[in-house]
């Protein structure tokens, strides 16, 4: 945020008149949560897809991450398949719904 500040788009709005408001809000942070939106998103799949393994082998909660464990132990192909299958299609809704907020909140960066 602190970077966005200084750009040329935030001083140019300044020097306009605009409200301090609606510099910080219209400009500065629209451009500035893009960054905290992708590293969300890619936590946000990473956790629903992979962490889930740690979380409930280390909880004993029985969910798609005690199944993957179980069936790698056990030699159970189809489920292997099936869970890593899950975890990368988690993933990349994850990815779509990030690529879509980024349009919602950047103009710049929607389809022609």
């Amino acid at each position: 945020m602190l970077e966005t500040m200084g750009e040329d788009f935030v001083r140019t709005a300044r020097a306009k008149g605009l409200p301090r408001r609606t510099v910080i809000f219209k400009h500065a942070l629209r451009a500035a949560i893009t960054p905290i939106i992708t590293i969300f998103g890619m936590d946000l799949g990473a956790l629903i897809g992979g962490a889930a393994v740690i979380t409930e082998s280390v909880f004993g909660i029985n969910g798609i991450g005690q199944l993957a464990v179980n069936s790698v132990t056990d030699s159970d192909l189809p489920v292997i398949m099936g869970t890593t299958l899950f975890a990368a299609i988690v993933i990349v809704i994850a990815n779509v719904v990030v690529d879509l907020v980024y349009g919602i909140i950047d103009p710049r960066v929607r389809l022609a």
